[in-house]
Formats: structure tokens, C-alpha cells, sequence
């Protein structure tokens, strides 16, 4: 149970560090946008990221395979994959 608690913060965490990684982006172009404005740019996606990043948990529940490191990976590329997907940079 502690694993799958520690799973769920990295995943977090992930999401939050690949966040911090846009704004960071969109700030060092000029933009004057936050963290909390970015994420109301795009509720869409990142409510998509956060439900595919749940998938991915829930699929390494399953397998007995939770990691802090692979919770960490799963919630950056959730967001990460999305935009590569939808073949466009944000």
C-alpha cells in the first residue's frame, strides 16, 4: 500500500515538473504566463494527461510493477505524449 501511495506523489509530481518545464518555456519566449494561467489555457489537456497518467497507475497497480521512478516517468509523459499526439507544441 505504501508503494501505491508513493506511485500516485511521483505521479504527481511528474505532471507538476513537466508544468513547471512549459511555463518555464513559454516564459524564457516573453510570455508573462504562470503556472495557474497555463493550466487554464488548456483544461482540456491537462485533464486528459491527468486521466491517461491514471490509466498508466492503474496498469502498474495491476502488475505489481509501481516504482517511484516509473510513477515519476508516467506522470511527465502524460502530459508530454499529448502534445505529440495532437502534433503540436504547447
Amino acid at each position: 500500500m505504501n508503494d501505491i501511495l508513493i506511485g500516485v506523489a511521483m505521479a504527481i509530481a511528474g505532471h507538476l515538473i513537466h508544468l513547471v518545464k512549459k511555463v518555464v518555456e513559454k516564459r524564457s519566449s516573453g510570455s508573462r504566463v504562470g503556472l495557474i494561467d497555463y493550466v487554464s489555457e488548456r483544461p482540456y489537456r491537462t485533464v486528459l494527461g491527468m486521466a491517461g497518467s491514471a490509466v498508466a497507475m492503474g496498469f502498474m497497480i495491476e502488475a505489481d510493477t509501481v516504482s517511484a521512478m516509473g510513477a515519476l516517468a508516467v506522470g511527465y509523459m502524460a502530459d508530454s505524449g499529448l502534445g505529440m499526439l495532437g502534433g503540436k507544441k504547447s
